[in-house]
């Protein structure tokens, strides 16, 4: 099964924890999306991340999706690994956890940015 589509970002909140000399910092961000595609619904996003002096970061993270098929509302816990870089935000992420489809539960998937805070997204 492969899952594809878009999400939008629909709230971004961050907070330095941590600033160092260069511009370099830690900080966490707790981010809201909308999905659409083949999953259609929203999520919540909780990332830990270091910013180095180019600007460019490295992330970590949960997110859960919520979404309903079948007249069931299906969640669904993502673990990420991704990057910051060149304007770019990319993904790669594993679904550790699903309220009912026990079936995507280690399935892997990636997501990569593109304009106006969308990013495209694909589940195999």
């Amino acid at each position: 099964m492969e899952l594809k589509g878009t999400f939008q970002i629909t709230d971004w909140q961050e907070t330095v924890e941590q600033a160092f000399e260069k511009g370099k910092k830690l900080s966490t961000a707790l981010v809201q999306q909308a999905y659409s595609g083949d999953i259609n619904g929203n999520s919540e996003v909780r990332y830990q991340l270091y910013y180095s002096e180019s600007g460019d970061a490295l992330f970590n993270g949960f997110e859960t999706i919520g979404y309903d098929k079948s007249d069931e509302q299906i969640v669904l816990t993502l673990k990420h690994d991704g990057k910051f870089e060149s304007g770019i935000a990319s993904s790669k992420f594993t679904i550790v956890d699903s309220s009912h489809e026990c079936s995507l539960i280690g399935k892997s998937g990636t997501f990569r940015s593109i304009e106006g805070g969308k990013a495209i997204y694909q589940i195999s």
